[in-house]
């Protein structure tokens, strides 16, 4: 009755202002929800990208760190400072350990290290649970524990004031040896164990695990005494282990993971080097060197590794950058007092914070993808995971931002368009339908950037010609969808960095394959391979030290690297004075065999001109075969590019048969004889293949 009432012109004002405001609600809600979905799909796209970019990164890392491993146990100086300490252990056999020796080191363990070890693990050992199991590991313990630095825990060389033996001074030169080895690669302790007794022989540190016996003495269950017992028996040089992170008792139990390879002489297994698994540059990868916001994680992001007990294998970001804050946070969690107690005495979330939800799941089931979940600190977030494979173990990556800042621009939206919903509302009711087109026309302009905003195009922007609410609201989606696009192009960047990382690493059909996520090996039909050697290293060592040689290595393998590109040859791998390329690889070119023989034709001239410049003597041997191959990577989680097969293997079998030669198959010399000069051909036994016929280079040619 009351509607009726009223006049036509208040029936037309009423139904107008409620029309325009019901408009007005629909549109908000459209662009909210269209904005919502847009921001969502965009912190999807980062976060999953850039999980997989630091997902290479980190294999890319761990398959450095192998090569560098693998490089460090093949020297032939560790070879021999491995068999000097070998001989000198087992001769301390007859040195006598006295009762006052004995109680001293008993001392040791009952007033400073189980005390230590106490403190930080809560850990109450059996009596005599560490104490040494044979007459050596107590002579050493008393020497190197007992009269060594303190307090044990602080990081330092294992010295003795007391030892006079002749196993100190092979002790003191080993360390001469290995130590600018560990800082030249950046790697930390290293220990060397006895393979036919397991007993370990070394420890660059000092460290409780130096003088016992791993079969069957206090640390017998670590991951230490399981690598060793794994190499025992290893015929392979290029072997090489890893043990997952665990609490390590010598380390007061501080989290440690641990890396191995044997080291032979000649053909003898001399020795298992063991060292610790450098988790640091992961680390430093994962966070940008503390970059976190410049890599568009902002305040709340990061990037972390979880193994398969489902805790953390590096240090959270929140305890990194506000330790005291952190534990504050942790409290207000549903992590358990012992967990949160665990972390704040050893001062690490490695071992210590789970990370068990149905992402880290996922990832330990070999899937990727993205979820919302809730974080270790309590906190709702937008996570991204897949795995990282290294050799028989697998970890998860996860990247992940705190729901309220990622969302943080739709909410500021949400509340602008609130208060334009209200603003909007009043003048409806003032302005009727007089002012309805120029309300509604702003409104939709914003719908339609939503949508061009939700299907992906980032360069949409609202313009806006009034100065009232709309332009407001305007300015705020704008600013949202340029934070989108510069968080896209940071994105963008990294990616392409870390595309150049990889190929700087691999050659070009080894980064698609890792790329491709294939491991699978590939065959080429016909590929020109060149496997080269450098002779007179190992003096050139003696007369210019280890580290000015390496320096000088490492220019002729650049000038190599050079001459590569520029003949159109891929280098494939070096492996100390060795050097293996390859034509026709990864680019089909129909003159490959004539490029790889220029290649090392002009390999040897740069050799020439090395020793002329530097007074060195060095040669250089190649063999240069042409047939079909098969190449691809090798291992699945720490990784190598690799060729093999017979054209390979003889290629390398090859270099050995002249110094200062090149000498090439019949099948290289038919293609290349009409441009190439060569001496007479020679035969030669090739292991496995009989007697070859093989072809040199003539030497004025080169």
């Amino acid at each position: 009755m009351a509607l009726r009432s009223l006049s036509v012109q208040s029936k037309l004002l009423l139904a107008f202002t409620l029309l325009t405001l019901l408009g007005i609600a629909l549109v908000s809600y459209t662009a909210y929800t269209s904005a919502r979905a847009s921001l969502v799909t965009s912190i999807e796209r980062q976060l999953v990208g850039l999980q997989r970019s630091k997902a290479g990164i980190v294999r890319s890392i761990l398959t450095s760190t192998k090569n560098e491993v693998l490089t460090l146990s093949g020297s032939d100086e560790v070879g021999v400072v491995a068999r000097e300490l070998t001989d000198a252990y087992r001769q301390l056999s007859r040195g006598k350990v006295t009762r006052e020796m004995r109680e001293a080191v008993r001392a040791f363990y009952t007033r400073e290290f189980e005390p230590a070890l106490a403190a930080r693990t809560r850990l109450t050992p059996a009596k005599n649970a560490f104490l040494p199991t044979t007459e050596t590991g107590w002579y050493l313990h008393y020497h190197y524990m007992v009269n060594g630095g303190h307090p044990y825990g602080q990081r330092r060389r294992l010295e003795s004031s007391t030892d006079k033996s002749a196993f100190a001074a092979a002790l003191a030169r080993a360390r001469d040896v290995l130590g600018p080895a560990l800082d030249r690669l950046g790697l930390d302790n290293v220990v060397l164990v006895d393979p036919a007794t397991l007993e370990v022989i070394f420890s660059y540190d000092q460290s409780t695990i130096f003088g016992t016996a791993l079969d069957s003495g206090p640390y017998s269950g670590s991951g230490v005494a399981m690598l060793a017992r794994a190499l025992r028996r290893s015929q392979h040089e290029d072997a090489y282990r890893f043990a997952d992170f665990e609490s390590f008792r010598p380390a007061l139990g501080q989290p440690r993971a641990f890396i191995a390879s044997p080291v032979f002489v000649g053909p003898d297994l001399a020795s298992i080097m063991i060292l610790r698994f450098p988790i640091e540059p992961v680390a430093q990868a994962l966070s940008n060197n503390g970059g976190w916001e410049a890599e568009g994680l902002g305040k709340t992001g990061q990037a972390y590794l979880v193994g398969p007990d489902m805790t953390m294998r590096v240090d959270s970001r929140f305890l990194v950058e506000d330790r005291a804050n952190f534990l504050e946070t942790l409290g207000h969690s549903r992590m358990t007092a012992r967990t949160i107690d665990e972390v704040r005495r050893l001062g690490t979330t490695i071992l210590t914070v789970p990370i068990a939800h149905d992402g880290t799941r996922a990832a330990f089931s070999g899937a990727s993808g993205f979820i919302e979940t809730e974080d270790y600190r309590g906190q709702d977030v937008f996570t991204a995971y897949g795995p990282v494979d290294l050799d028989s173990l697998r970890w998860a990556l996860l990247t992940k931002i705190d729901r309220r800042e990622a969302m943080a621009p739709l909410d500021a939206l949400g509340r602008r368009i609130l208060a334009v919903g209200v603003a909007l509302s009043l003048l409806a009711s003032l302005l009727a339908l007089a002012l309805a087109s120029i309300i509604t026309r702003p409104i939709g302009a914003l719908v339609q950037a939503a949508r061009a905003v939700s299907a992906g195009n980032l360069e949409t922007r609202v313009q806006v010609d009034g100065h009232d609410e709309f332009r407001a609201l305007a300015e705020a989606f704008n600013e949202m969808v340029h934070n989108l696009g510069a968080s896209r192009i940071a994105l963008d960047a990294q990616v392409q960095t870390n595309e150049r990382l990889l190929l700087s690493l691999l050659p070009a059909s080894g980064a698609a394959q890792v790329r491709d996520g294939s491991d699978a090996p590939k065959s080429f039909a016909d590929v020109t391979v060149a496997y080269a050697r450098l002779s007179g290293f190992d003096s050139l060592s003696r007369d210019y030290g280890e580290d000015q040689s390496m320096a000088l290595l490492s220019d002729i393998v650049a000038a190599f690297d050079e001459a590569a590109e520029q003949h159109g040859v891929e280098k494939v791998r070096t492996i100390g004075s060795s050097y293996l390329a390859a034509s026709g690889l990864s680019v089909d070119r129909p003159d490959h065999t004539a490029r790889v023989v220029e290649f090392a034709r002009e390999a040897a001239r740069i050799v020439r001109r090395f020793n002329a410049e530097r007074g060195t003597a060095l040669t250089l041997e190649a063999g240069i075969n042409t047939g079909p191959i098969v190449a691809g990577l090798v291992g699945r989680r720490k990784f190598i590019y690799d060729l093999w097969g017979d054209t390979v293997r003889l290629a390398r079998d090859m270099e050995w048969q002249g110094v200062g030669t090149i000498v090439v198959t019949r099948a290289v010399y038919d293609r290349v004889r009409e441009s190439v000069p060569f001496d007479a051909p020679l035969h030669a036994d090739i292991r496995g293949l009989g007697t070859i016929e093989l072809y040199p280079v003539a030497r004025d040619a080169t």
